[in-house]
Order: structure tokens, then sequence, then C-alpha cells
């Protein structure tokens, strides 16, 4: 009986000593877990200060990106909805058009007689006279367009309306037509912040005309034409920015003369013969934007303000040939190569020469086969023009030239022709 309580009791003894060995196994390999998991809770914590974010970062990041693009679909499909719903909708002021509806016709005749129905009596009587001013202008009848322009300025002292002092210049007024150009420029660069070229243009075209035609009077004026002749103002900054490429530079050509820069008279008329080409009797080409008759009009009143009447009448034959109609266009430049052959009682029966005199011989010789420092070779006609407006400076006019272009300014006059010439047609050859 002893030896099998002795058995019962080893087995009791090893059992015990087992589940001891395996709890303390269990232990080491329990802090072995906890080890590793600080370990990687350390490293983690590395990690975020080293990359920026954790997982659980990186999770609420999705959350949040996956919340926007939900917001943004649903945005997406509330605008549907409101499309949906307006599709049918005929309030005015939700839709942009009613359903049945047609657009309102285009009809200019109704429209004035809309705005006629709706005037006051002094606004009615300024429309009619303005519109008897203009048409008798385009029907060439100047008194008659003068006083009706009168009439408006005494309803409406400070009405825009530039195309009276046109009248007022062919009939020799040119102080009441630069009043006019004057006071029409200010108006329309403060109230639409736009380059009144138009007026500026013919404002200068009456000053170059009065110191032409009473130099020697206004020997004796203090300031001279300019204190005789309205002023425009000096242009705003915001108002300097011409978009339409001929009037831009008629303004500088005008300009130019008022200030006595022959450089700059030079290239301007220069440029402006490039863009209405040569003198011939080829009008078939057409002219959409009208840079060549508006051209060859501004290049002729330019001869014409400075006296030159031979030049201004080529000029104007060419700038008349290209008017539709015979001068009777709805555009006011359409009636003012006709208006000007007409006051200056132009029209005659001589035949038109094509070519100019001395062209073809000038274009052969070598020292007009001019080139700028970058090798641009420059048209010959555009030379042609330089070389014609040189010849006609006077010995003063080319020292002051070559004075402000910081050139030599002694020498012979021919000498100083030539150096003006090639300083210019580098400058050209750039354009």
């Amino acid at each position: 009986m002893a030896r099998p309580c002795q058995l019962v009791l080893f087995l009791l003894v090893v059992s015990f000593s087992e589940v001891c060995l395996t709890f303390q196994s269990f232990s080491i390999i329990q802090r072995t877990i906890l080890a590793t998991g600080n370990a990687r809770t350390h490293t983690s914590k590395i990690t975020t200060r080293l990359y920026g974010e954790t997982n659980d970062h990186k999770k609420k990041k999705n959350e949040s990106k996956s919340k926007s693009v939900s917001v943004s679909r649903q945005e997406q499909r509330d605008e549907e909805k409101r499309r949906l719903d307006r599709k049918n909708d005929v309030i005015i002021g939700k839709t942009s058009a009613i359903m049945g509806e047609n657009d309102f016709s285009l009809n200019p005749v109704a429209t004035e007689q809309e705005f006629m129905n709706h005037a006051s009596k002094n606004e009615q009587e300024v429309f009619r006279q303005t519109e008897l001013g203009l048409r008798e202008l385009k029907m060439l009848r100047l008194q008659e367009s003068v006083q009706a322009f009168e009439k408006v300025f005494e309803l409406r002292p400070n009405a825009y309306c530039w195309q009276a002092g046109i009248a007022k210049y062919y009939l020799g007024d040119l102080v009441g037509a630069a009043d006019i150009f004057a006071r029409s420029a200010r108006i329309y660069e403060t109230k639409f912040g736009g380059a009144a070229s138009e007026e500026r243009i013919w404002r200068d075209a009456c000053e170059i005309k009065y110191l032409s035609n009473n130099r020697k009077q206004l020997k004796k004026v203090e300031g001279g034409a300019k204190a005789v002749i309205p002023t425009a103002g000096e242009v705003d900054e915001d108002c300097l920015s011409e978009t339409r490429k001929v009037l831009r530079i008629g303004r500088d050509l005008f300009a130019a003369t008022i200030e006595n820069d022959a450089s700059n008279l030079v290239l301007s008329r220069a440029k402006l013969r490039s863009i209405c080409g040569a003198y011939d009797s080829d009008n078939s080409k057409l002219d959409r934007k009208m840079w060549n008759l508006n051209s060859w009009f501004y290049l002729g009143l330019h001869y014409d303000a400075l006296g030159d009447n031979e030049e201004s009448k080529k000029c104007m034959k060419m700038a008349l040939r290209l008017c539709p109609s015979s001068g009777k266009g709805d555009d006011i430049i359409h009636t003012l190569p006709l208006l000007h052959m007409s006051a200056r009682d132009w029209f005659d029966d001589d035949e038109f020469e094509p070519v100019e005199e001395g062209f073809q011989d000038n274009l052969n010789d070598d020292k007009y086969t001019i080139k700028g420092p970058t090798g641009v070779g420059i048209e010959p006609l555009v030379l042609q023009s330089i070389q014609d407006s040189i010849s006609k400076l006077k010995f003063h006019e080319l020292t002051v030239a070559l004075k402000k272009r910081g050139l030599k300014h002694t020498g012979s006059k021919e000498v100083l022709q030539s150096r003006l010439l090639n300083s210019l047609a580098e400058d050209e050859s750039f354009q």
C-alpha cells in the first residue's frame, strides 16, 4: 500500500513541476511580447517624428478626404437637381430665356422711335439736330451742317459731337474747329477712358494749318499758335493705349509736327506709306479694316495742313478710290476724302500717275539699299518715303533732329541728310 501512495505522490509532484515550468515559460514569452511591443511603439514614435504621421493620422486623413469627396459629389447632385428644377421654370430673373418666346428683333429705326417717345423735348431736339448736321455734312453742305450743330451746342453745351469741327475746318474757322475737337477729346477721354485719337489728330491739324497760314503774324504773338488754338490738355496715361494701328501712327505724325520732332515725323510718315502702299490704280484689294483708306486720308490731311497741296491731292485721290459708293458709306471716313476734294476744289480731268516721279531710279541706286544692324533689309517704299521727307527738311531742322538722336550735327546739308537717313533707316529696320 505504501508504494502505490508514493507513486501517486510522485506523479503529483511531477505534474506540479510541469505546470510551474509551463507558467514560467508563459511568463517569459509574455515579457518578450511586451518588450517587442514597446520596441515597436518606440519605433512608431520615432517614425512619426521623422515622417509626420502615424497610421491613425493616415486613417483620419483618408476619412476626411472621403468626406470632402462625398460633399463635392453631393453639391454636384444638388446642382443637377437645380438645373432640372429650372428646366421648365419661366419666372423672369431665374431663367435666361422664356419658353415659346423669340429674341428681340434688331431694328434701329424702332429703337430710335422708342427713345424719342421716352425722351424729353430738349433731348428730342438735340437728337434731330445732330442727325441733321451729320446728314448735311455727308451731303457736303457745310454751312447747313454748321447751323445744325450750333443748335445742338445751344441746347446742350457739353454735347459730344466732334464731327461738328470738321465742317468748321473746311470752312476755314480753324480756331472754332480746334475748340470743338479739344472739348470733344476731353469729354471722350473723361467719360469713356479711351484714346480720343481722331479728335486730337484734327485739333493738331488745326494748329499746324493755322501756323502755316499765319506764320508771319504769329511771330508777334507770344506763345505762337498754341496761344490762339485751344488745346485738349495733357493726355491721361490711361488713355494712351490706342489699339487702332493707323490712328496710333497718324496721331504720332501730327504730334511730332506740333513738337518739331523731325525724326518721329519722318518715321511716322514712312510707316503710313508702308501700310497704304505705292501710288497705283489698283483698288480691287480688300480693305476690311480700312487701313489703306485711313492711311491715305491722314497722310493727305497732314500734307494739307502743312500747305503741300500737290502731295495732299495725290493722297486724297487714292483715298477716294478706296471709298465705297463714291464716298456715301455709313462711316464718316468714307465721306472725308470726297469732302476734302470738294472743299479744296481739286476735281479735274488730269490722269493719275501710277508711279512717283523718280521712284524707280532711286531703287536701282546702291546707296539706297540700306540694311539695319541685324542685316534686315528695308522695304524700298519705306526707304523712299524717308528720303523724300528728309530732302524737305531745312538745315536747322536737320541739326536739331541729329542732336536729339545724339549724332554728330556738323557738316554740309547733304552730309547731314545722309547721316539722318542712315540713322532712321536703321530704326525702321526693326519695325
